[in-house]
Order: C-alpha cells, then structure tokens, then sequence
C-alpha cells in the first residue's frame, strides 16, 4: 500500500514537473513572440515608445519598454519611464473613496453635498439625490463638460462651483455620459473626507503600501523626472510631432496620475488580488467588488468601439469598464490625454492583467496589442486587431471629414458679414465656461478662449471659423443679433456667451 502511494505520488511531482517546464517553455516562446510582435507595430504604426507590464497569479511576468522617449533625444524606454496614465487615475480615485469606505469616514451612497457643501447640480432632483456612486458611475445627467478644465486656469474648486450653471444633458441615472468633471469631484470629496487632498490620501494609501515609487500626479513632477516620456502627436502629414505636456492639475483625480508599467504592475497585483497586496488588505473585498460591479449599462457603438470590439453587454462598475469578449469577462480602462494612450485590462478568471503605456495619442497600437494578448492568453484564435483598430478610427476620421465638408459645401461664399470687424469685438461670457474674447487684429478678428489663441477667418454671414488644432481643426464661431440689430452673442464649441462689454482691444 505505502509502495503503491508512493509510486503514485513519484509519478504526480513528475508530470508536474514536466508540466511546469512546458508551461515555463510555453510563456518564453510567447515573451519573445510578443517582442517581435510589439517591435514591428510600433514601427509600422510610427509609435515613438511603449511599455507594457504582464501580471500573472500575483506576480508581474513580463516588463519591457520598447523604442523611444523621445523622437530628438532617441532614449529607450523602460520599465520605469514615466507615462501620463490619463484616465486609468479613475481607478485609483474609486479605490480611494473604497478605502473611505472601509474606514466608515464616507459611504457610497452618502450625498456628495455631505462632503463637499458648495457642490450643486443645474437639475434640482438631482442636485438633491446625487451621491457618490453617481459620480463614480458616469450618472448624473451631466454631458460633456472637459472645457470647464481644458487650457483653462479655473481651479478645482473653482470648477466645481461652475458646474451648477449647466444644463443636464440626460435624466438624473437615466443614461452613462463620460464625465470627467464628476469624477474630479469625487477626489476633491476624498481629500475633504481624509482631511487632506486627494494627492495625499492616493500617495499614503496606495502608491506607499504597494511600493509605487516613482508614480506622481503632475506634469510638472513627471517632467522634472529623469526617466520620463515626451508626449507625441502623428501630424496630417503622416509623421509624428513632439507636443507639449498638457497639465491636467485642475482635475486631477480624473487622469493625472503618471507611472511606469514596473509601478502599475503592483496596483494590477493588488486589483486582482481582491485588494490583498505583499500580505496586507489595503482594500476590504466588498469594496473591491462594488468597484468590479456592473453599476449602469454604456451604450454600444460610438467611441467606445475603439476598446471593447465584440462586447455583448458592456457596463461601467466605479472606475472600471466591464464587458465579454467571446465567453470571458474583462475588467478594464483606456486613459487617453495629449501624447499618450493607455490601457489596463484585468481577466479575473485567469488571474491575469496587463497595462500598456504609450506616447502617440490616440494610436491603434494599443487596443490592438491589448486583444493581441488577450487572444495569447485565453488561447483564443489571434486576429490581426491592430489593422482592425486602424480602420474603426479611420472611419471616424473619416466621419468627421465628411460632416466638415458638407457643412463647407452649404457655405455662400457672397454672403458678407452683416457688420464692420469692430462691430464684433468685446467680452463675451458663459456663466458656467468663462469668458471669450474678440478683438480686431489688422484685417481679421482673433478669438482667444481659455487657452486657445486663433484668428477668424470669415465663411458667411456671421459666421467665422478658427483652426484649433487642440480641438480637433476647424472650429465655428458665430455671432447673433439682438433685436436692434446689435453684436449680442457669440456660439462655439456648443456654448453661448453673451456679450458684457463692447470693446475686445
């Protein structure tokens, strides 16, 4: 009987020891495949650098930087070259309010106006009812509100204060609108909670206790490092340009979080590990799981085909989008901001993550490299996605070009301006946005909006446009008369402001 157990238990350590072999044979031969494979898309795609950083059953298997920095300087990448994560932070600031949480200092469901007193929303039901949860879920009603804090010198607070002055785009927790404004929120609601700021409170809780070293939340930190990414745009020529960092400080729970992949390996360990991290629970396992809970369902199509291409039900947890692809569930985020592109993506049930840094916006490269690995991991059949990816954002592009040409196309070209240029200048104010000015510059107007500096070029009637390559090109600026057939408005950019002074010079 002890001969036959023993024959039996040889016989078990031996297969698992030739299984382990063959599995460490297998993981090397798709290491070095994946080298090949990220080394030919980036040239091809002309992406100056990237990194990536593989988490397998706790432990990170695979961290490399590949090309380079910056396209001047030529320095490599490496695992712990800075990377602006952008909106990959979210994660961090569910997390921080989870924490909060645990620690009985603030609850999910608490009203936002229980921590932050000047907060108010336009809508009443909502300025009443909103919560926490609604911000950490895209639910408030609020659409689109990034000029509130793109170029502009408003603070944080300051922000917030404006946020009363806009209009609902949908009804309060009817729809999932992408809000970076809310979630800045949530991290000025973190610091008034802590006693601190959010800076503080993600520092001392997360990026301490997990060892994320050199992580910081600036531009102006990352910049004074000296491993850090240079930010990169691909031109309408084709090539690829060197941009400046943009500061995202005002809003800085939202995405401003920069890392390398060696640091984000240890917030993936700890994600898929319920919150565990080196032996110690920096997060209960009920607030991990509210974060990885499906909280309100995100409409198929639109941009968000960029990132989750066959998902059958994609919804949004707090900080994380959560979809299937091919009979698996995938916990993830993009992180988008001027000159980088970001991706983290959990498969629980494999106990496998991965995050992949870049510096070129925007670019296929990485939702393609992500469903690459994804397919390697899950030993799905691989399909060429970064071709994919090329071509669902080159139908946006394309999509966008054929609606600025077709409004060009209804263009008068005899329709003069009903005014001189003097006429038009002057001060006009958005309660909620601010103040944009025209003035007379010569034989043209200028427009100047927070941080955007160009001239006008007439197209019709009352109609000039600026190109505003922060803005994607050509921006319509159109002015309005009162009933005396005065200058009194001016609309772009889907605001209205109107006019408080008659002078712009």
């Amino acid at each position: 009987m002890m001969k036959r157990f023993a024959r039996v238990t040889l016989l078990v350590v031996c297969f698992l020891g030739i299984s382990l072999v063959a599995q460490a044979q297998s993981d090397g031969a798709l290491w070095s495949s994946l080298d090949s494979f990220i080394t030919n898309a980036i040239k091809q795609y002309k992406v100056p650098g990237m990194a990536i950083g593989v988490v397998q059953n706790g432990r990170a298997v695979y961290v490399k930087g590949f090309g380079v920095r910056d396209i001047k300087t030529q320095q490599p990448v490496t695992p712990e070259t800075l990377f602006d994560i952008g909106s990959c932070t979210k994660a961090f600031t569910a997390a921080s309010v989870g924490m909060l949480v645990d620690e009985g200092k603030m609850h999910w469901d608490d009203r936002v106006d229980e921590y932050i007193p000047f907060f108010h929303l336009y809508d009443p039901l909502a300025d009443e009812n909103v919560t926490m949860r609604d911000l950490l879920t895209h639910r408030t009603g609020m659409g689109g509100t990034d000029l509130l804090w793109y170029g502009s010198t408003f603070s944080l607070p300051e922000i917030i204060r404006r946020v009363r002055y806009i209009q609902p785009t949908a009804g309060f927790r009817a729809a999932f609108q992408y809000q970076n404004v809310m979630y800045a929120t949530a991290g000025y609601a973190v610091g008034e909670a802590s006693g601190g700021t959010w800076q503080d409170f993600v520092r001392e809780h997360i990026f301490e206790p997990l060892g994320m070293m050199g992580a910081d939340f600036s531009a102006i930190d990352a910049q004074r490092a000296a491993d850090h990414a240079t930010p990169h745009m691909k031109q309408t020529d084709g090539s690829v340009a060197i941009i400046p960092w943009r500061n995202i400080d005002n809003v800085a729970p939202a995405g401003s979080i920069n890392a390398g992949v060696g640091d984000m390996t240890k917030w993936i360990a700890m994600q898929l590990n319920d919150g565990v991290a080196s032996g110690k629970r920096l997060i209960s396992e009920g607030s991990m799981t509210q974060m990885h809970t499906p909280q309100i369902v995100v409409p198929q199509g639109g941009e968000f085909e960029l990132f989750f291409p066959e998902s059958m039900q994609l919804t949004y947890g707090m900080g994380w989008f959560i979809g299937d692809y091919r009979g698996h569930q995938l916990v993830m985020h993009p992180g988008d901001i001027d000159g980088f592109a970001s991706l983290v993506v959990l498969i629980p049930e494999i106990h496998t993550g991965f995050v992949i840094l870049s510096n070129l916006d925007h670019n296929p490269v990485r939702a393609g490299l992500a469903y690459h690995l994804i397919d390697q991991l899950l030993q799905l059949p691989d399909e060429d996605w970064i071709a994919h990816f090329a071509k669902v954002a080159a139908n946006f592009t394309s999509e966008d070009e054929k609606e600025t040409q077709e409004w060009e196309a209804k263009r008068n070209p005899n329709a003069k301006a009903t005014h001189e240029l003097a006429a038009y200048a002057g001060t006009y104010r958005n309660k909620a946005y601010g103040d944009a000015v025209i003035s007379v510059n010569g034989d043209h107007l200028n427009f100047r909006f927070h941080s955007i500096d160009a001239a006008l070029t007439h197209f019709q009637y009352d109609t000039f446009v600026a190109n505003v390559s922060d803005l994607g090109g050509v921006t319509p600026v159109t002015f309005s008369l009162d009933d005396d057939g005065n200058v009194a408005k001016l609309s772009t950019l889907g605001l209205d402001f109107d006019r408080v002074t008659n002078s712009g010079n």
